[in-house]
């Protein structure tokens, strides 16, 4: 009787370097026998590659893919990415982060966000995000995290590189980022008599939207804002049509940029208006738009031409360009 094989799980990053040996002309027996797994399961394994190649390129964190062997995302997913974007923005301040302090802060955006359910942000919750992210306690140095700013610093000189060899003036350089608006929301503190010892509270109201801004690098070209907001036809758009808007309004459940939205932007909004200026300026019908890389950018935009594309910031420097 043979032996019964022992299960094997490899790491999203070890079924993407499987994908990428096979793509090199690797036989399917050899990997088979690599990495201990059946050939079938090898087979599965190339059948997910676009799926495995997506997620790995929303993930804030590369270095999580290294243990990660799951594509399971999180039940809020939109909390995740607004967590991660404030733990990205306090260290790059330098400043700690402890696990109380992130349950703290997802429970105040849990309820900001309006999201439905509950989350009681326990240590058990903590430890799965930490393992989703790829995020662990490190000690404290007196250095400031000079490895983000020698990572903005490199990538400045390496996109001053590119832009030259490329021939892109800053004309043709654009940027484009999401900012939320909580746009019903009251303040928190109020100027009061002094015979008032207490001022009544009210509750904060969660309606949102996200809006898009985009320029170009000179600023001689801004871009008609991009709103997000929950309702597909809000009743105040009455009577009006979509293109006589001001902006661009797109809708989602949540009121979160997402790919889909983003793409769509990007190739029947940016790219027409981007040629339409181009063309006035007598500029060659070329041009970059820098973004970050949030899970709700997609990884590869372009103009059919290849001549209108993205190119991302690394991770954790967007503050320091």
């Amino acid at each position: 009787m043979s032996e019964k094989r022992k299960k094997v799980v490899l790491s999203i990053q070890v079924s993407l370097e499987l994908i990428n040996n096979i793509e090199k002309g690797t036989s399917k027996k050899q990997i088979s026998l690599k990495y201990g797994i059946g050939e079938s399961t090898v087979r599965d394994i190339f059948k997910q590659k676009d799926k495995l190649m997506k997620f790995a390129s929303a993930s804030e964190n590369c270095s999580s893919m290294k243990k990660r062997k799951t594509m399971k995302t999180s039940t809020y997913e939109e909390l995740d990415a607004a967590l991660l974007q404030w733990i990205s923005q306090v260290r790059t301040e330098g400043t700690p982060v402890s696990g109380p302090s992130v349950s703290a802060k997802a429970k105040q955006f849990f309820e900001m966000l309006g999201l439905e359910g509950w989350l009681d942000a326990s240590s058990g919750w903590l430890t799965r995000f930490k393992k989703r992210h790829g995020i662990r306690e490190i000690g404290i140095h007196g250095d400031k995290l000079s490895c983000d700013e020698q990572a903005a610093e490199d990538f400045k000189i390496k996109f001053e590189q590119f832009l030259q060899k490329e021939k892109i003036s800053y004309e043709q350089l654009y940027s484009a980022d999401e900012s939320g608006m909580f746009w019903k929301c009251l303040p928190t503190r109020t100027l009061a008599f002094e015979s008032e010892r207490h001022a009544p509270g009210h509750k904060s109201s969660k309606e949102r939207l996200t809006i898009l801004t985009c320029s170009n690098a000179t600023g001689s070209q801004k871009l008609k804002l991009v709103v997000i907001g929950k309702s597909k036809k809000p009743r105040s758009f009455n009577g009006t049509r979509a293109e006589n808007l001001p902006v661009h309004y797109f809708n989602q459940k949540k009121a979160w940029m997402n790919q889909e939205i983003f793409k769509e932007w990007f190739e029947k909004k940016f790219i027409p208006q981007v040629r339409e200026h181009l063309k006035s300026q007598n500029l060659p019908q070329k041009a970059v738009l820098l973004i970050d890389n949030a899970p709700s950018h997609p990884v590869d935009l372009k103009s059919k031409d290849g001549n209108i594309y993205v190119k991302f910031l690394p991770p954790n420097v967007t503050a320091l360009i």
